[in-house]
């Protein structure tokens, strides 16, 4: 479904948004009704912002917004639910903005789900089209402090006509996102809500895999993976020298080319996806799931007269990244025929440096995701390292894996690049982030799955203070958790009951019928004479905003 040129139609509540707020003229666009859900309308807000907030009339660009509302509410007295993706904006709900109330109820919108809320989804800077032009020739400005200077402008500006309470939420790095903003504007929200969050002392934090190789699934999940990734390691850690047959059969299908520098990088790939290897299930799904996939897996392993996960098959594993055995007999057809597919890619991507005509127009999944997190991770917000003396065969092993791990891979960042070369982590942030938490003057709920990986890095028990701030894990939830499943019943109606005092009684969202949904389309980005511009419904827009034609 197209947007359509209808601000002559806007309700008086966006108008006087806009008449009060420079930044938003002439910059919002209106989603026409959809016949699935006709009590719902969505305005995509592109907010004008500087680039760096201490010198406001520099560089500027357009954060963009994503508005959902009910307009059977009072739009001006709702609660307002914002939601930090921490990356760009849903793809779903770009395409479809009123599902958010049309599917099943999750991670993102119970909150709005629950009271009946505005929805409201912000884009972090430097992802997708909250971008500057030409953005990764200049990255200093690409650091959490400014980009919770973006969204204070932004809310404070929808303050001004939005009057309702205020929750600030989002999950895994968008949780990351709702607490920073906790820690630089804590009067932007009456209550903040962290999914998921990983908080990382460095950027070579062992605490997840800790936690992933001795917690959360169950023993009998955690003996199996942990046998997998043992079976991948031998004693020898030379790749040149290496006899574990895994390595060589991984090794045949994954080189194209057997120059030392190329067999190097299959072999960081190898080192991490047997590390990693049942990250996916552990971290996203849940035990019933895992049964049910080893289960079939069984079946094709005796279809194969294998008795058990031999080194084919765990070589298999290796190379398509996940556990599911369903693609492993086209995988035999092309090892027997000796072809070469595609390494894995999960650890690859676009160069980091690409242009922003390559950007968009090559690539329509934007990689920027993996590079600006990866550029942000390794600045100030850290990341994780593995744990080989927990798998390995001997303690040096385990050491010469970690140290080519680290010289080869780096912690998933292409660290030979000139954007990651010699950036300095920095754990003030961190420091800063614990300590606002800690001393809260709002209410902050953490919430956690006890079988997501990541839950091995959530806010430390020592920055809980028990009344402002509390943290719950969830048993049997991984990171798709959500309070409004009642795993775990006593704590699920101990996080309603702090989010209700806060935010009032709640209203509830009435169903509404799954109707086939048309496409929607976006507005184009325009890039002319290196110059960045918007174009929508054939007039074109300056960053600024302004209308040049």
């Amino acid at each position: 479904m197209a947007q359509e040129d209808n601000s002559h139609r806007f309700p008086l509540w966006l108008q006087e948004l806009q008449n009060r707020n420079v930044g938003m003229i002439d910059s919002v666009i209106g989603y026409p009704a959809d016949a699935a859900a006709p009590d719902y309308r969505s305005y995509m807000i592109y907010y004008n912002q500087p680039l760096l907030h201490a010198n406001p009339e520099d560089n500027r660009f357009h954060m963009r917004a994503l508005v959902t509302v009910n307009i059977q509410n009072d739009i001006t007295t709702a609660v307002n639910h914002v939601y930090f993706s921490g990356y760009s904006l849903s793809s779903e709900y770009l395409a479809k903005p009123d599902s958010v109330f049309r599917h099943v109820i999750n991670r993102k919108n119970e909150i709005a789900h629950r009271y009946n809320a505005n929805f409201i989804q912000l884009e972090h800077r430097y992802f997708q089209y909250s971008a500057p032009d030409e953005c990764w020739t200049y990255l200093d400005p690409l650091t959490a402090e400014e980009a919770a200077a973006d969204f204070h402008n932004l809310i404070t500006a929808m303050k001004k006509v939005l009057k309702g309470k205020w929750a600030l939420s989002g999950v895994s790095k968008g949780g990351i996102t709702t607490l920073l903003q906790h820690t630089f504007y804590p009067e932007d929200a009456d209550i903040f809500v962290p999914y998921s969050a990983p908080f990382f002392v460095s950027d070579r934090d062992t605490a997840m895999q800790t936690y992933w190789y001795s917690s959360g699934l169950t023993k009998e999940y955690n003996d199996f993976f942990m046998t997998l990734r043992k079976a991948g390691l031998d004693e020898n850690p030379d790749q040149t020298k290496a006899t574990n047959p895994i390595w060589s059969i991984y090794a045949k299908m994954s080189a194209k080319r057997n120059t030392p520098q190329h067999m190097d990088s299959v072999f960081g790939r190898y080192l991490n996806t047997v590390a990693e290897v049942g990250f996916m299930e552990h971290a996203y799904e849940d035990s019933a799931s895992i049964r049910a996939m080893l289960v079939k897996n069984d079946s094709i392993l005796r279809a194969h007269h294998w008795t058990g996960y031999n080194d084919t098959a765990i070589a298999y594993i290796y190379w398509a990244d996940g556990i599911r055995l369903d693609g492993i007999d086209e995988w035999l057809d092309a090892l027997r025929n000796k072809r070469h597919p595609q390494a894995p890619m999960r650890h690859s991507h676009m160069p980091f440096g690409v242009t922003e005509k390559e950007w968009w127009e090559q690539d329509k999944e934007h990689p920027e995701v993996g590079s600006a997190y990866e550029y942000q991770s390794k600045r100030e917000l850290g990341y994780y390292d593995h744990r080989f003396d927990l798998i390995a065969a001997t303690t040096e092993a385990a050491d010469a894996y970690n140290a080519y791990w680290k010289e080869k891979v780096g912690c998933a960042r292409n660290l030979s690049e000139p954007y990651f070369a010699d950036l300095p982590f920095s754990p003030n942030l961190y420091n800063s982030a614990m300590e606002t938490t800690r001393n809260a003057s709002k209410p902050i709920v953490l919430l956690y799955g006890q079988d997501d990986t990541w839950t091995g890095a959530a806010v430390k028990d020592e920055f809980v203070n028990g009344t402002n701030v509390r943290k719950f894990i969830l048993p049997e939830q991984n990171h798709w958790l959500r309070f409004s499943s009642n795993t775990d019943l006593t704590q699920c109606n101990a996080i309603r009951d702090i989010l209700d005092k806060v935010l009032g009684s709640p209203q509830g969202i009435a169903p509404v019928c799954n109707q086939p949904e048309q496409n929607r389309t976006g507005t184009r980005k325009v890039l002319r004479n290196g110059q960045l511009y918007l174009n929508y419904n054939g007039h074109l827009y300056d960053v600024r905003g302004t209308r040049l034609q």
